[in-house]
């Protein structure tokens, strides 16, 4: 009987669990609604590019060490703040700076990376912003890294008895 209520217990755990990222994901995806979403973009295609949105999301991003991807805001007001997340592998990194001025991010190894900006407002968001890249990328080529080749898994004892 112990087993049973465990196991009921874990059952409900995990509805809830369902239930409750349900219930957030639609609320996460109408704040976003807006983001400008930029992927298979090499770091010298940050050179000039401009955006127009409430945040932007490079993805797949192959970067080498020491490369750098500066960027500026329109409207920069004081008291707003240019919001990097950063992901490389399993490594997350957060941080920001005054939209008065800008941000630089200088890729620290040479990896594939996951970049995504926002502004962090002072009050009410500006009905529009523009995103204005520059980017300083060195000539080493960063493949992406190969996927992980399926193998076959067999069960020991499957075979034909003797």
């Amino acid at each position: 009987m112990h087993t049973r209520t465990k196991r009921l217990g874990a059952i409900g755990t995990a509805v809830g669990l369902v239930l409750m990222a349900s219930a957030i994901t639609p609320a996460v995806a109408a704040t976003t609604s807006s983001t400008t979403s930029t992927t298979s973009y090499t770091c010298s295609s940050f050179k000039g590019l401009a955006v127009t949105g409430s945040s932007v999301v490079a993805s797949g991003l192959p970067l080498a060490a020491g490369d750098t991807i500066s960027v500026t805001v329109d409207p920069a007001r004081a008291g707003d703040s240019i919001v990097l997340k950063s992901v490389v592998g399993t490594e997350v990194t957060f941080e920001s700076s005054a939209s008065t001025s800008g941000y630089t991010f200088r890729a620290p190894a040479t990896g594939i990376y996951s970049l995504g900006w926002s502004l962090d407002t002072n009050g009410n968001p500006p009905p529009s912003i523009t995103w204005s890249f520059t980017a300083t990328c060195s000539s080493t080529a960063v493949a992406p890294s190969p996927s992980p080749t399926p193998t076959a898994v067999t069960k020991p004892g499957k075979g034909k008895k003797r």
